[in-house]
């Protein structure tokens, strides 16, 4: 019963991990383009495939997909229910699952399941976002609160959310309240990208001052490698080490 349990939060984390990467921005987070389109054959005997032998389990969008995998990864799906995963990611992806505090379940099981959903270029980037550099390109980093502001109101510097403008490092300062409305004032300014080491503390460029939002665009600019020191720690996760190249 207990192991049963763990395979269904699993799932749920899966899911839920899935549905925040695809869907918290108003623009695709970046999977790197392929450029390599599918064949209408391909598609339909993918669409095929996904109302029999898949039985419209997984929701594939494939417009998306066709930027994720390569039509010779697509065929090897069709022919053996998994996608290719090179070893390395399967060790990453074993890693992750035997350190989570919460999920403890057999990684092999874990692996074979992610395997029958996830593309290798989703996979890295899943992992990718839930780190701590991950993190900080989704949801920004605190930079504390001003005097005289509520202690609840803590300045930010993140990416913009802005659709048309989402590659901009931005500062968000709380001012003080106003006294017409209630709410709070705030300033959102622009911050270069050789100002943001002096903005956020802990943050670094791994090599020359470059914008890291650009991994939010799609597809996915992976050339701007940068460290956050986390309580001492400025490591490189392993998903973005890879997705960087180092």
């Amino acid at each position: 019963m207990k192991y049963s349990y763990n395979i269904l939060i699993f799932i749920i984390f899966i899911f839920i991990i899935g549905i925040i990467i695809f869907n918290s921005l108003t623009k695709p987070l970046g999977f790197q383009n392929l450029n390599t389109p599918w064949s209408h054959d391909l598609i339909k005997r993918f669409n095929i495939y996904q109302t029999t032998m898949n039985k419209n389990i997984n929701q594939f969008n494939l417009e998306q997909l066709q930027r994720q995998a390569t039509p010779e990864e697509a065929e090897e799906y069709l022919r053996t229910g998994f996608w290719s995963w090179p070893d390395d990611l399967k060790n990453l992806f074993i890693d992750n699952v035997w350190s989570n505090p919460i999920i403890k379940i057999d990684p092999h099981y874990a692996l074979s399941y992610s395997m029958r959903t996830y593309n290798q270029n989703a996979m890295r980037e899943l992992l990718a976002w839930n780190t701590k550099e991950g993190h900080f390109l989704l949801y920004g980093g605190d930079l504390g609160v001003s005097d005289g502001i509520p202690k609840n109101m803590h300045n930010t510097i993140k990416c913009s959310t802005d659709s048309i403008n989402n590659s901009v490092m931005q500062k968000k300062v709380y001012t003080g309240m106003n006294l017409w409305n209630g709410y709070m004032n705030s300033t959102i300014t622009d911050v270069k990208p050789e100002d943001i080491p002096k903005e956020m503390h802990g943050f670094s460029f791994v090599k020359s001052s470059c914008n890291p939002c650009v991994a939010l665009n799609s597809p996915g600019d992976f050339s701007c490698p940068f460290k956050l020191n986390v309580k001492g720690d400025d490591s490189i996760s392993e998903p973005w080490k890879q997705l960087w190249n180092l």
